[in-house]
């Protein structure tokens, strides 16, 4: 293959490439407009809801603390769980979707090898990365799509973690277009830890009692909120995307700037060598201008 015919073909790859990458760009933009407005509206509702959430668990149990002292024998909550701590990771099952997902692995790993908890794994990346991490702990798996989330994935999601106390997840979350971060939000458990004795519990009226209002928040409640955790998972995860394929779309610019010119400087040295050997042939044969 001559160099001339390599070039050509290098430059029609890269079109081809440019084409594909505008294309996902697009895809991930539209995506993230789709979720960006929902998600940003229901931010601050449902991070007051796990503040409430949190509260009415704490008030209930000082309810059982004085019906204890009053009937002199410990009464048991009425909350299903089994007193663990769960650390979920929100991954994604394919790439390009820039450096979130490798952010939010580390901020999982760096936490989960120092603290007592079981582990889930939502995500082909996350287990892939999970598994050549090397840490041996057990984990429970479940692969749940990328651009929808199903009602049956969901549901066999929740039906898993709702029986632990504390609920952890690890995921991305938007700040802006240009930055997204790692974090991790406590589904449950987090007030729990930093409320004191003294704290002050909810001035109003529970109806219609605090069991029932502590039982619907156990799971009616909690499964919104982890639900809205996947939502800022996939909003940062678009957003990361549509950054780093501008990123790749630059630098295919650049490559294809490249491939011009080296295709324009083959084309020069082309004529050039034309003209030497038409000027050569003259020459030879003594003709002239």
């Amino acid at each position: 293959m001559s160099h001339k015919q390599k070039l050509t073909e290098d430059h029609a790859s890269l079109a081809s490439m440019k084409e594909v990458v505008e294309s996902y760009e697009e895809i991930a933009a539209m995506r993230m407009r789709k979720v960006k407005k929902s998600v940003l509206q229901n931010r601050d509702f449902f991070s007051g809801l796990n503040n409430i959430y949190n509260r009415v668990i704490f008030t209930y149990k000082n309810y059982l603390k004085k019906l204890t002292k009053s009937h002199g024998k410990k009464l048991e909550m009425i909350i299903n769980t089994n007193g663990k701590t769960l650390s979920i990771l929100i991954s994604a099952n394919t790439g390009l979707y820039g450096a979130i997902t490798k952010k939010t692995f580390n901020l999982f790993i760096e936490n989960v090898v120092r603290s007592d908890t079981d582990l889930v794994i939502i995500g082909r990346l996350g287990k892939a990365m999970y598994d050549s991490y090397g840490y041996k702990k057990a984990y429970k798996y479940f692969d749940v799509s990328d651009t929808t989330i199903e009602e049956g994935s969901l549901a066999e999601v929740l039906n898993y973690i709702l029986s632990y106390t504390n609920i952890i997840v690890y995921h991305g979350s938007f700040k802006s277009v240009l930055d997204q971060q790692a974090v991790r939000t406590y589904v449950t458990g987090e007030a729990l830890e930093s409320f004191s004795e003294e704290s002050t519990q909810i001035d109003s009226i529970i109806e219609p009692t605090v069991e029932e209002v502590t039982q619907f928040f156990e799971h009616q409640i909690l499964s919104s909120i982890f639900e809205q955790t996947l939502y800022e998972s996939s909003l940062s995860k678009y957003a990361s995307r549509m950054v780093s394929l501008d990123l790749a779309n630059e630098n295919i610019n650049e490559l294809i700037m490249r491939t011009n010119f080296k295709i324009l400087k083959q084309k020069h040295r082309d004529l050039d060598s034309k003209q030497l050997g038409t000027l050569g042939g003259l020459k030879l044969w003594g003709g002239s201008y």
